[in-house]
């Protein structure tokens, strides 16, 4: 068993939404008062807080969560200390080096600075751009991290970052809180919800970290 369990993950309904997108709303249908117990609904997007993005997110016959087995959600992972970069370019990966089917998580300013913390989406924040995708999809890797609730800035249409990785099989783990993990080697968890049908889900995300750390 590893010594420490990180939980990276942004919680709700804390964090805020994408603009445009439905905020996390829990509704009491049965209470403790008058039916012995208690029991609520939840309202939310599927991109909500910690959440896995899939390629059917953006691509048309693209895979979706029930594509994947549980195994997929357990990976080898290397977490990259971004320091106060606000646009994440591929000389991030030149220390890092991250090899062939692990995640990639970037740890940045987004996390110290609680850009994320709510209750307002932030006017900017650190993200990754277009020739780090094509970067990580040069080297293969499985899943490509970030503590914000976008991988990529919301100013382009197109969504490049998102194009870019999902076409290339990288599944996109967004709405992290890398705030207390070392950067280097580790393993990470994000399963998602049995949703077979889903183009993305939120997950619970943790990093096992050896005593070594």
């Amino acid at each position: 068993m590893p010594s420490r369990v990180i939980d990276i993950s942004l919680p709700l309904p804390a964090t805020p939404p994408v603009p445009g997108d439905p905020p996390f709303v829990r509704r009491l249908f049965l209470d403790p008062a008058a039916h012995g117990c208690e029991a609520a609904a939840w309202s939310m997007s599927a991109h909500s807080a910690a959440h896995i993005d899939f390629p059917a997110h953006f691509l048309p016959g693209g895979k979706r969560a029930g594509d994947y087995p549980a195994e997929a959600f357990f990976l080898p992972a290397v977490v990259v200390d971004c320091g106060q970069a606000l646009r994440l370019d591929p000389e991030l990966l030149v220390e890092a080096d991250p090899r062939p089917g692990e995640a990639v998580l970037f740890a940045t300013r987004n996390s110290r600075e609680r850009r994320f913390a709510g209750p307002d989406f932030p006017a900017d924040f650190a993200a990754v751009t277009p020739a780090l995708a094509r970067e990580l999809t040069a080297r293969h890797v499985a899943l490509a991290g970030l503590d914000a609730m976008s991988i990529e800035p919301l100013d382009d249409a197109a969504y490049p970052v998102h194009q870019l990785l999902l076409s290339a099989g990288i599944l996109i783990l967004e709405g992290l809180d890398l705030l207390h993990a070392p950067a280097g080697r580790c393993q990470l968890v994000c399963l998602p919800l049995a949703v077979p049908e889903a183009e993305a889900s939120p997950v619970r995300a943790v990093l096992l970290v050896e005593s070594a750390r």
